[in-house]
């Protein structure tokens, strides 16, 4: 029963690093997709190898059986989990997002609806509104994409890609 919980916990673990964990390195350390899943890999691979190497060591220094095992596993899993668990309440600033968290003119929003991520300047640019392919913009609001940001062209892929043509809602508003 207890390597039973020990997986549940453990599983319902991974499938949340593997599932948010890529997507919040990009957004707050400005990393790529492949970057931030290379660095998930490099980080947990050899913290893995070491447990199982240094817990075997354990158990046969300490002829540590079975059920003895289980039961310390059990109990670091829930101390592990209390760790998750605290981590929870640290918060790290989010970037506005124009139509999310912003609206197009940089004021703060709570509200969402798909109406928001439409403004003046990109309404009829028939953009599609399900994509999530952020773009920085130097005014230090974030565009859900280059299309809705008003980017014209782009050149180049990943990190690297240049937009040409970039028209902020701000400015367009004001005239600019």
């Amino acid at each position: 029963m207890l390597f039973i919980v020990i997986t549940v916990l453990q599983f319902s673990a991974f499938i949340g690093m593997i599932s948010f964990m890529p997507k919040y390195l990009e957004q707050q350390f400005g990393k790529s997709a492949s970057d931030a899943i290379f660095l998930i890999g490099v980080y947990n691979i050899p913290i893995i190898c070491l447990g199982y190497f240094f817990g075997g060591l354990f158990m046969k220094k300490f002829k540590i059986n079975t059920y003895q095992a289980a039961h310390i596993a059990c109990w670091l899993t829930f101390l592990d989990y209390l760790l998750y668990f605290i981590a929870f309440w640290t918060i790290c600033d989010t970037s506005p997002v124009a139509g999310l968290t912003v609206s197009y003119e940089g004021i703060d929003q709570l509200s969402y609806t798909e109406n928001t991520l439409l403004a003046d300047c990109n309404r009829d640019c028939d953009c599609t509104l399900k994509v999530w392919d952020p773009v920085c913009a130097n005014n230090g609001i974030t565009y859900v994409s280059s299309c809705l940001a008003g980017c014209k062209a782009s050149i180049g892929t990943g990190k690297s890609v240049v937009k040409h043509q970039f028209y902020y809602a701000v400015a367009m508003k004001h005239g600019r």
